[in-house]
């Protein structure tokens, strides 16, 4: 059976559009704002140059969790939290004092799949009026083969009636007026594990290249349940949905670092398309009530396993400079740009995100600012981004964050905390775009790690 659900495929997409947002405990301080600066395994993946810096052989370790809460958007009414323990980063750089060349491995898990909602609402739109204007028109015993099977489910349940006059599909119930609960729940993480080499051209020029295999995983639940203020027979329905994504992806990644004069550090690096399969498995079960069908009758059944697709994301490209303030600090900047319109689908059935992506979704930006004081043994980070919305009905992205990390000869204890903020929507009827809840997330990740250098 084909599958049609164009709000979460929308979403998937997106996600794995997005840049590298979990690191270990530097990259995390300084709100990902280190294209132009060493000292961060995370930082390296992205930009292969950076190992160049290392003069000795560099280890780095990290842990830490994320928390995810959902807010009303209007008056921050809680509507759900989630919260996930991770291990973000672990990373290895060569040294060979003869030769020019590091090698170096990272494995980081970039980004986290972390949502839940516990959604109410009264004389509301059914869920049931997408699928039934979706069917209309098609008759009962071609709407598994030409439709989807949230359409054939819809009919085996009982929950409608065919018209074969009118060639529609009718309702005992007022469907304008539905009383309805809607629990979401969302959780999965992506893993980049990143094999590179680095080339110091010059004391100013540092070249760079990396292999990158990224993995991503994701379970995703959904219950519905509505009643009708109005009916004649029909009076209850519900939906309980069960999804596994997992994908396999390779790319690659070229980077430069430059030292044109003491103070001042250049860096920029291409992450490639990354060219990903999946595997998706999949259940719905629909239910009705009517009290003039029998109840062992209405339920209907779907399921989908090892359902493949795939996708080519966008390429993204980062650039920054560092100012750096001799052994005291410094102050370094970074921006992410991610044209959302190279993204495109390798299977048919989901090519018609093309254009959606192209009237929905314009190219997006991440700006970030960051800098690092030392007293001493102790070391002081702060940052900020700034991400303008970039898809309809989101709004901007505004993040902070702090850290603190203490110095032993040549091993150092971090700490990273960020927290960011934005305003979007999610469409409790992924069948269309309609009646969106509003919501805003509120993200906190504290990560804790140790790096050292032999």
């Amino acid at each position: 059976m084909g599958l049609q659900v164009y709000a979460q495929d929308l979403d998937y997409f997106l996600e794995l559009n997005q840049p590298t947002t979990i690191g270990d405990a530097r990259f995390n301080s300084m709100s990902s704002a280190t294209v132009a600066l060493g000292g961060s395994m995370t930082a390296i993946s992205l930009n292969p140059a950076l190992a160049g810096l290392y003069r000795q052989q560099g280890f780095s370790l990290n842990a830490g969790g994320l928390t995810r809460t959902m807010y009303d958007q209007d008056d921050l009414f809680l509507r759900g939290s989630t919260n996930r323990a991770i291990l973000p980063n672990f990373g290895w750089v060569s040294k060979d004092p003869e030769s020019p060349m590091r090698l170096f491995f990272v494995y980081n898990t970039d980004h986290a799949y972390a949502r839940k909602f516990n959604i109410q609402a009264s004389d509301a739109n059914s869920m049931q009026m997408p699928i039934i204007n979706y069917a209309n028109g098609t008759p009962p015993e071609f709407l598994a083969d030409n439709l989807g099977p949230y359409e054939d489910m819809l009919y085996q349940c009982y929950a409608v009636d065919w018209d074969p006059d009118k060639m529609e599909y009718i309702s005992t119930a007022d469907l304008t007026s539905t009383d309805y609960t809607h629990n979401y729940f969302r959780k999965g993480l992506r893993n980049r594990s990143t094999l590179g080499v680095a080339f110091q051209h010059s004391p100013q020029w540092y070249f760079g290249g990396s292999v990158q295999i990224t993995t991503s995983n994701e379970d995703v639940e959904v219950e519905h349940r509505e009643t009708y203020n109005t009916f004649s027979d029909l009076n209850y329905f519900s939906s309980t949905e069960a999804w596994t994504n997992v994908s396999l992806g390779i790319s690659g990644n070229l980077g430069m670092y430059y030292r044109p004069v003491q103070f001042l550090r250049l860096g920029a690096a291409l992450e490639l398309p990354q060219i990903h399969g999946f595997n998706l498995d999949w259940e719905t079960t629909f239910r009705a009530t009517r009290p003039s069908v029998s109840s062992s009758a209405m339920v209907a059944e779907g399921y989908g396993t090892e359902y493949s697709w795939g996708i080519i994301t966008a390429p993204k490209l980062q650039s920054g400079a560092t100012i750096v303030m001799g052994r005291a600090g410094l102050i370094t900047a970074g921006h992410t740009f991610i044209p959302h319109s190279w993204t495109m689908s390798t299977g048919k059935n989901e090519r018609y995100l093309t254009e959606i992506i192209d009237s929905t979704i314009s190219n997006q930006h991440l700006f970030a600012l960051a800098t690092e004081w030392r007293l001493g043994p102790l070391i002081l980070r702060g940052g900020g981004q700034f991400s303008p919305s970039y898809r309809e009905g989101q709004q901007a992205a505004v993040g902070y964050s702090l850290g603190v990390a203490i110095r032993s000869d040549q091993t150092t204890v971090e700490f990273g905390w960020q927290r960011r903020i934005q305003r979007s929507q999610y469409y409790p009827f992924s069948k269309d775009y309609s009646d969106a809840f509003l919501y805003q997330m509120q993200e906190a990740i504290l990560v804790v790690g140790v790096a050292w250098k032999i």
